[in-house]
């Protein structure tokens, strides 16, 4: 990919020595731009030339300055920017400095489209964010060139930087120990440990160059690949990341054993020392519920409530350095295992006549699927009159005979669970009085009585 440059009309009082102070960073490099442009004579030039530079050796701080700001996105618990609360909508300005508490999390949108995730516990400065407008003088026309840094002051950042921003400068996020400048990627940086001052990268798409500031050394770190930074170290290692594990060894349940232990055992994973999982309530992980490291595969979500999440799992190797994402919908539950009927989980039935007799259509979902599922009908609530029974057959349906139209019926379901059995609410079903001649179907034939 060629190098971005800008294109300058000569002006006619511009003089050579002006516009190489004024547009190169130094201006002995005027020789290299009348190089690039084929100028016959380096040391002239004349009103309506047309001169293109090459972005690297512009001068951005000569220019107009324009200050910009990002926004927040998205916000899960205890937020903060600048020691206030923190709204979905806000505005992210130069300087704010943004907090996740624990559990908590927020998502950032800086001002070149740049997407940037505090994770919880995170304490990170927006120390640079402003435009450079660079504007040809014989048009109307302008180009803004972002600048942006971010310093991670402790706790973990996930960045997907823009890639088509104009940059005067490459991204970059910093921390007491590191550098990190990034060139159109997705990557994690992390600063967890400032006791040690251990730093570490971890790029998912694209590439980033991590330099550790203490030895004045640092080492590109494409795709697939991280890092960590040691102040003591003299050498950056580049280590591919671990593998996501296989779904297989994902569980889709943690069954809650008292009020302390819920545990989330997944798959061992080959070169892991840890493991690290993260549950959000949706499916962008925006919405971080709960954070969780361990040195086992048995993660406890203990302190998370009862329901439905999306979990994400991933090994930690022995640097510290945090692989790809297994990513699953999980469900806590309470243990043992109970039936789940329709006043929790929906279940419905389509009617069909036929001359045999109405013919119910079971669907719906449910966690604790019942065995030996039957259906109760009668014409009063209390399931005292005209009662029948039947087992639905393997396909869900069931055939009911003798079921009047133009009268409402009542439906209940039973069936056996795991340990237990247990009945499900009651549903009315109201067939319409032209059941069976012109009305031969109804999709939500059953109504939950209140």
């Amino acid at each position: 990919m060629s190098e971005p440059f800008i294109t300058y009309t000569v002006q006619p009082k511009d003089t050579l020595q002006g516009l190489a102070r004024t547009l190169l960073k130094k201006p002995a490099q005027w020789p290299q731009v009348a190089k690039l442009n084929g100028l016959k004579n380096p040391n002239l030039i004349s009103p309506g030339q047309v001169i293109e530079i090459p972005k690297s050796l512009l001068n951005f701080n000569s220019q107009p300055r324009i200050a910009m700001q990002g926004k927040v996105l998205s916000v899960e618990g205890d937020v903060q920017i600048s020691g206030q609360a923190a709204q979905v909508g806000a505005a992210v300005p130069e300087g704010a400095k943004l907090q996740t508490g624990p559990n908590s999390s927020a998502v950032v949108q800086l001002a070149d489209g740049s997407r940037m995730q505090l994770m919880p516990k995170t304490l990170a400065e927006v120390t640079t964010q402003h435009g450079y407008a660079l504007r040809d003088p014989s048009s109307s026309a302008s180009t803004t060139w972002f600048s942006g840094a971010i310093r991670l002051v402790e706790g973990v950042l996930d960045t997907l930087a823009e890639k088509k921003a104009n940059r005067a400068m490459p991204l970059s996020v910093t921390t007491p120990t590191s550098v990190i400048g990034v060139r159109g990627t997705q990557f994690r940086v992390a600063y967890e440990d400032p006791a040690s001052g251990t730093a570490r990268t971890e790029v998912i798409e694209g590439k980033v160059r991590t330099d550790n500031t203490t030895q004045k050394v640092g080492a590109d770190v494409g795709g697939g690949f991280g890092a960590a930074i040691k102040p003591q170290d003299r050498e950056v290692k580049v280590v591919a990341l671990l593998p996501a594990l296989p779904l297989a060894q994902v569980p889709e349940r943690v069954l809650r054993s008292g009020t302390t232990d819920a545990m989330w055992t997944v798959g061992t994973l080959a070169g892991a020392a840890g493991y690290r999982a993260q549950f959000a309530t949706d499916e962008s992980f925006a919405q971080i519920r709960g954070d969780f490291k361990s040195a086992t595969p048995a993660v406890n979500v203990a302190a998370l409530a009862n329901g439905s999440y999306y979990a994400r799992v991933r090994g930690i190797d022995p640097a510290g350095i945090e692989g790809f994402d297994a990513v699953r919908l999980v469900q806590i539950a309470p243990a043992p295992i109970k039936a789940q009927w329709p006043s929790e989980i929906f279940l419905g039935a389509y009617a069909t006549y036929s001359t045999e007799g109405l013919t119910l259509k079971v669907y719906g979902q449910t966690t604790d699927k019942p065995q030996q599922l039957s259906v109760q009908v009668a014409r009063d609530a209390a399931f005292t009159q005209g009662l029948q029974t039947a087992v639905l057959r393997p396909d869900n349906t069931v055939l009911l005979t003798g079921i009047p139209a133009g009268q409402r019926s009542y439906v209940r379901f039973t069936g056996a669970a795991p340990g237990q059995e247990a009945t499900s609410a009651t549903y009315a079903m109201d067939l319409p009085a032209n059941w069976g001649t012109t009305v031969q179907n109804l999709a939500q034939a059953l109504q939950p009585v209140r």
